[in-house]
């Protein structure tokens, strides 16, 4: 039973890990289309990632980021780098830029709200938000819910899993060998205020965004290969959630 129970976790983390990258892959995407020549990328790492998807160098690349070795890699990148506190202002003027990215960073802050409120006021009139992050009403959380434990979305504290047996990844190291409890993966405080769907969508409209366009991906734990089928029809279910607003003109 033991075995059965830990294959069953294996196979639930790879799906998750497997939508967490089909959640990314939107947003790059997304940007690749929208084809902004101004273009800061929230919580930017080394600036690998849009580059992924970019077939041109924007004439402004700007990048957040707090950890110093990746903030070094995406400036030799050539990306404009700034380290700073996203729960306060920004150093950055109104109507700077066409887009804003941001992946998995909104979960991490205090300030959500003011998060919002300076993506949309960075933005140019008719800029878009395109933002990801995990649901904390997805069915996975869920179901560790109903059977007494932490939400999957909020058991990492301080590099720590606490409560939460059925964690997923535990034990387990990166290709470079660092812990996947590692600030670097869970933040400095692990998740703070994991958003819904619902409230990721209000949130943005509160703040005078439009056009907010907010669903989700990923139901385990039903397997992948038959959920993603069913996420059009369980739209706030999904583990990782993606929003596309625009700021008006």
């Amino acid at each position: 039973m033991n075995s059965i129970f830990r294959a069953m976790q294996r196979q639930v983390a790879r799906d998750r890990d497997a939508t967490c990258d089909r959640c990314y892959r939107w947003g790059g995407e997304m940007v690749a289309r929208l084809k902004p020549r101004a273009l800061l990328d929230v919580g930017c790492g080394d600036g690998s990632f849009l580059f992924k998807y970019l077939d041109y160098q924007p004439e402004l690349f700007c990048g957040v980021e707090a950890a110093p070795a990746l903030k070094t890699k995406a400036e030799a990148r050539g990306i404009r780098v700034e380290g700073f506190d996203l729960n306060g202002p920004w150093p950055y003027a109104e109507n700077t830029f066409d887009v804003v990215h941001s992946a998995q960073v909104i979960e991490h802050l205090h300030n959500t709200k003011l998060f919002a409120m300076e993506i949309l006021r960075v933005l140019k009139p008719g800029g878009t938000a395109v933002i990801a992050s995990e649901n904390l009403t997805s069915f996975l959380n869920l179901s560790a819910m109903i059977l007494g434990y932490t939400p999957f979305s909020l058991l990492r504290v301080c590099g720590h899993y606490l409560g939460n047996p059925l964690g997923l990844h535990y034990g387990e190291r990166d290709d470079q060998g660092v812990p996947l409890t590692h600030p670097a993966y869970a933040g400095v405080t692990g998740h703070i205020r994991v958003p819904t769907v619902l409230q990721a969508k209000e949130l943005f409209e509160l703040v005078g965004f439009v056009e907010v366009n907010c669903r989700s991906l990923g139901l385990m734990p039903v397997p992948d290969c038959v959920g993603r089928h069913l996420e059009g029809l369980m739209p706030r279910r999904g583990h990782f959630l993606t929003l596309q607003a625009r700021k008006p003109q």
